[in-house]
């Protein structure tokens, strides 16, 4: 199938439609590079928060239930 042809059976683009979202610039080789370094970093931080979170949940145990405080209209009275 020829470059022309796909053209023609690809949908016509009107009015109606929103605009195409325009592309975000191509990084350089080192800005992929230290992208990538920065979202490995982040996802490991996240994974020892994790970890922690999950071994204070295993140390700690359930929390207690404390009984309800009774309210200040139920303490005195009134007459």
């Amino acid at each position: 199938m020829s470059f022309l042809r796909r053209r023609v059976d690809a949908p016509a683009a009107g009015p109606a439609e929103a605009p195409a979202a325009v592309p975000a610039p191509r990084l350089s080789r080192s800005e992929r590079k230290a992208q990538k370094a920065e979202q490995a970093a982040a996802a490991e931080l996240a994974a020892r928060i994790n970890r922690a979170q999950r071994r204070l949940a295993q140390a700690t145990g359930p929390l207690p239930v404390a009984a309800p405080r009774r309210s200040s209209e139920d303490a005195v009275p009134s007459e």
